[in-house]
């Protein structure tokens, strides 16, 4: 499969919210999901490293094509978040370690849609597509020791804070520390 080859239509992870959806992200989402990067850039790169001053739509097209290969494979999997029918922000499951079962979740969210309860039903959906759909035993979510917001979600979703990684990514100028909350299949139950 070619990365600009046409997917079946995917299907939408239902949310407990009736106005929040999970969609794998589509070719067609790149002008939109690239315009609220934009739109965030400053919000955004606070935490995220990817997001740079040189980040352009051609690297939203290549990011999108790379996923669509991973769905295909069911080796990875990255959603929009539609809020009311507009993109919101993004998730997904990292890279699956298919030996261990295990995967990370990684997210963002447009700044104007904070505070909604967004975030958290769209993790909770994606970590029971991950433990239903992809038959997974262990699913991590790595926060910065400072972004208190993203630190908030898994322990709102009943994830365990398994410790710190001591300065385990670099944020621009400066090493951070990382919380690693995870889940386990049968407590998710």
């Amino acid at each position: 499969m070619e990365p600009g080859d046409a997917l079946p239509r995917p299907i939408c992870l239902r949310t407990d919210d009736p106005e929040t959806a999970l969609i794998p992200v589509r070719l067609e989402d790149i002008s939109e999901l690239y315009a609220a990067i934009d739109t965030n850039r400053g919000y955004l790169r606070e935490w995220l490293p990817w997001v740079t001053p040189e980040y352009n739509l051609e690297d939203a097209r290549r990011f999108v094509a790379d996923r669509l290969v991973e769905h295909q494979r069911r080796t990875a999997l990255m959603c929009v978040i539609r809020y009311r029918g507009e993109i919101a922000g993004a998730i997904g499951l990292h890279t699956i370690d298919a030996v261990n079962r295990a995967t990370s979740i990684g997210y963002w969210l447009d700044e104007a849609h904070r505070g909604r309860g967004i975030m958290t039903h769209a993790c909770r959906a994606l970590v029971r597509a991950a433990f239903r759909e992809y038959g997974l035993h262990r699913v991590e979510i790595r926060c910065a020791t400072g972004n208190e917001r993203s630190c908030a979600i898994p322990h709102r979703l009943g994830f365990v804070e398994d410790g710190i990684l001591r300065q385990a990514e670099f944020l621009w100028d400066r090493w951070v520390d990382l919380r690693v909350f995870s889940a386990l299949e049968h407590e998710w139950r």
